[in-house]
């Protein structure tokens, strides 16, 4: 018995190393085939941020998926490393195909999402400087969504970062407090902090949110926590639309076909 406890410490850091590495492998880019009737097809890059925990697998359906229906197709992957350095792998020509960014961050078991809020930034300043990007979308998920929606009213009119176009947050807790926590600081601070509105333009924010069982959580996340954005929004010219999808849990959220739908909906159907 002894001797095969000994193994168990190697068995278990070989499946960690081979979850680690499995879980950053990421969609290869896939040229877009086709284009779909009534949707816009434009320079404008999408990216998709993962909430706590994710990691590749976080996106990589949807980004075949989008490629394959003929949404939009995959051109980068944006990885950022423990110490936030950026590493850009992929090739994007340019055209107006709706190219696709996919974000991977290596250390995503944080305690709160402030980092995210700095390693966003930094993709847009990026993205700004190298390849000349004057609008984006972002899809975001969480609390990728709650750094993206802070990232935005913080540094978002800064002349350094590119223009919203159309942001999706997929059950992202703006404001977290509640019983025990009646306080939520980052909010707070989000709250009091001044806003260039007329420098962030005119951008489009879908709050899209899932309920289970006529509860309104969609087991992680309250509605509670995702709709304090609406009365912080109020005062500017982005445009702001909340989505609620019955019957679809936090997990379902960037995963299911129906959520896919969706989101493609979304970014890019003429109005």
């Amino acid at each position: 018995m002894w001797r095969k406890l000994r193994w168990l410490p190697m068995v278990l850091g070989a499946s960690w190393l081979g979850f680690h590495w499995a879980s950053r492998q990421t969609t290869p880019a896939e040229p877009l085939r086709r284009r779909r009737p009534r949707f816009t097809y434009t320079t404008t890059p999408t990216l998709f941020i993962p909430g706590w925990g994710g990691n590749a697998w976080t996106y990589n359906g949807l980004l075949r998926w989008l490629a394959r229906a003929g949404f939009g197709h995959k051109v980068l992957t944006v990885r950022v490393d423990r110490h936030g350095e950026l590493h850009v792998t992929g090739k994007w020509t340019g055209q107006a195909d709706n190219p696709l960014i996919q974000v991977i961050f290596d250390h995503t078991f944080t305690a709160d999402y402030q980092q995210q809020i700095s390693w966003i930034t930094a993709i847009l300043r990026y993205l700004k400087s190298h390849d000349h990007v004057q609008a984006y979308n972002l899809v975001a998920h969480s609390w990728g969504g709650s750094a993206a929606v802070n990232s935005l009213l913080l540094y978002g009119a800064a002349g350094d970062v590119p223009r919203l176009n159309r942001l999706v947050l997929l059950g992202s807790p703006v404001d977290e407090h509640d019983a025990d926590h009646p306080v939520d600081a980052t909010f707070q601070r989000l709250r009091a902090t001044p806003v260039d509105w007329s420098a962030l333009g005119t951008g489009m924010i879908h709050n899209v949110y899932g309920t289970l069982s006529g509860r309104l959580t969609d087991g992680s996340v309250p509605v509670s926590q995702i709709t304090p954005l609406r009365p912080l929004l109020a005062d500017s010219a982005l445009g702001y639309q909340e989505h609620h999808v019955p019957g679809v849990g936090h997990g379902r959220l960037h995963s299911s076909p129906r959520m896919w739908r969706l989101i493609a909906r979304l970014l890019w159907a003429d109005e």
